[in-house]
């Protein structure tokens, strides 16, 4: 599985290292140096203080648990943060479930003075322009995916006429490529992931004024009944398919 996930962003990033990033930048206003400070600004708490329960990563980490503890993923998960710029939020992950396969891509792939720490404890980054991530799919989806403040943010990236398409690329890439999703979206935005068949679970509050979701295909985990449905209806459709391989 890890391979697959590995050849995956290699060879997009293989394909990516020869254009020219500034043909794919969305978001040229993203700080580089003091990134933190702003994501201090518009959550009121870094990504580094995992301990406080208000802190992006923190949350991340609740409903990650929340979702192993039922029975929806394992503890060797695999994510993918899209634009995950400085990857602390992978990093924490990483750090509270060693044994997940965490994925990062970002068009700023180095320039990030946090990138060479996160890499040695074991994140994986890529240089990938998401305008060909989200036309290409892996052979397995991802357990867990990741879009933050980006997703929230498509009304203020610099969309060029061809990539107008993009947040509905992005949407039709979740549902066919994470288990989960986590973003951080507007009213408008989880309004509109309803209306496309995502169950939508608020699990606290984004940048500004956005709110974090957990969205899934799936039922979402809210009670133990919840999982044993989720368990049932796998162990049903095992058995359906082996029948019908038998007849």
């Amino acid at each position: 599985m890890k391979f697959l996930y590995n050849k995956y962003l290699e060879d997009l990033e293989q394909v990516d290292s020869k254009l020219n990033p500034d043909d794919y930048y969305l978001w040229p206003r993203t700080p580089i140096e003091n990134i933190q400070e702003k994501i201090i600004q518009r959550v009121g708490v870094s990504d580094y203080d995992v301990r406080n329960p208000r802190s992006r990563p923190a949350i991340i980490i609740r409903q990650i648990r929340e979702l192993i503890k039922y029975g929806f993923i394992g503890e060797d998960f695999s994510v993918i943060d899209i634009c995950c710029g400085d990857a602390i939020v992978l990093w924490q992950i990483k750090k509270a479930f060693p044994l997940s396969f965490c994925y990062g891509v970002d068009l700023n792939k180095g320039k990030f003075s946090t990138h060479d720490i996160v890499q040695r404890d074991g994140v994986r980054i890529y240089k990938v322009f998401i305008q060909h991530l989200f036309r290409k799919d892996p052979d397995i989806p991802f357990d867990l995916a990741l879009m933050l403040n980006t997703y929230r943010g498509w009304e203020s990236a610099d969309l060029r006429e061809h990539e107008r398409d993009l947040p509905k690329l992005a949407d039709e890439w979740f549902k066919r490529n994470a288990k989960f999703t986590i973003l951080t979206a507007t009213t408008s935005q989880i309004e509109s992931l309803r209306q496309l068949g995502f169950k939508v679970k608020i699990i606290g509050r984004g940048e500004d004024n956005s709110k974090m979701i957990c969205i899934s295909l799936l039922k979402l985990p809210d009670s133990i009944l919840d999982s044993w449905v989720y368990f049932l209806k796998n162990i049903v459709s095992y058995f359906r398919g082996r029948m019908k391989n038998m007849v």
